[in-house]
């Protein structure tokens, strides 16, 4: 995907909210798991991680990620990415602290097990 034609859908909008991963975050080094066999599987276990974020990534756009809530069953964080259109740095990061100021989580810890 271009540049170009994700600056143009951005356009018109302030921002753009989306999920920061479309899964849990997963165990550490849970995307190995079957790479033994196939070493492609890492990228396949990685998408899913990095599905909704990357196009960001990949062309330039302003992105940030917050941890927005925890998941209940697990206590995990699920985070929020906040997209912004080029050069608009400064909402991005007014609309990211008035966030963190209403939703604290600085003082949020997942259990350890």
């Amino acid at each position: 995907m271009s540049r170009r034609i994700v600056e143009g859908f951005l356009a018109g909008f302030d921002l753009l909210v989306t999920p920061s991963m479309a899964c849990l975050p997963p165990l550490v080094g849970a995307w190995r798991t079957g790479t033994e066999d196939d070493p492609l599987r890492a990228l396949r276990n990685s998408c899913p991680m990095g599905v909704f974020t990357s196009v960001f990534n990949v062309t330039g756009q302003p992105a940030i990620s917050l941890p927005f809530h925890h998941d209940e069953a697990t206590g995990l964080p699920v985070g929020i990415q906040i997209v912004a259109a080029p050069w608009r740095e400064d909402l991005l990061l007014q609309v990211s602290h008035t966030l963190e100021l209403a939703f604290p989580w600085a003082g949020r810890r997942p259990a350890v097990s």
